[in-house]
């Protein structure tokens, strides 16, 4: 009785351990893409902002509002690791951080117009 006390008391000093150790976290995947231009749009009547163009795998997004991204980061041709999650599009740093972009519309590589609902 007592050597199955003794695995009861070794196994319940692990539960600690399990709990504080939480989820594992996987990494986000990234997709890899390409900026193929910019053009400066009015937004709200009084601001400028660089609307960015990023071909990916198999859709073309518009992306702006993304913080430091907008201070010229980027360049066309330039090849980027992105996600999209919901109506934002997340653009990796070199430091391991990521620009946070809200999408103005995206499109298939396809088709011609740009379709602001279609965003991912």
């Amino acid at each position: 009785m007592k050597q199955l006390t003794m695995k009861f008391l070794a196994v319940l000093a692990l539960i600690p351990v399990t709990i504080a150790a939480g989820p594992d976290k996987t990494p986000p995947a990234y997709q890899k893409g390409t900026i193929t231009g910019y053009e400066t749009r009015l937004h709200n009547k009084n601001r400028r902002a660089k609307v960015y163009e990023l071909k990916g795998a198999d859709r073309i997004y518009e992306v702006d509002i993304c913080g430091a991204f907008q201070t010229g980061k980027f360049e066309p041709g330039q090849a980027v690791d992105y996600r999209v999650m919901g109506e934002r599009l997340y653009i990796l740093r070199d430091d391991g951080k990521e620009y946070n972009c809200k999408i103005e519309g995206s499109r298939t590589l396809d088709s011609e117009k740009t379709d602001s609902s279609t965003t991912h």
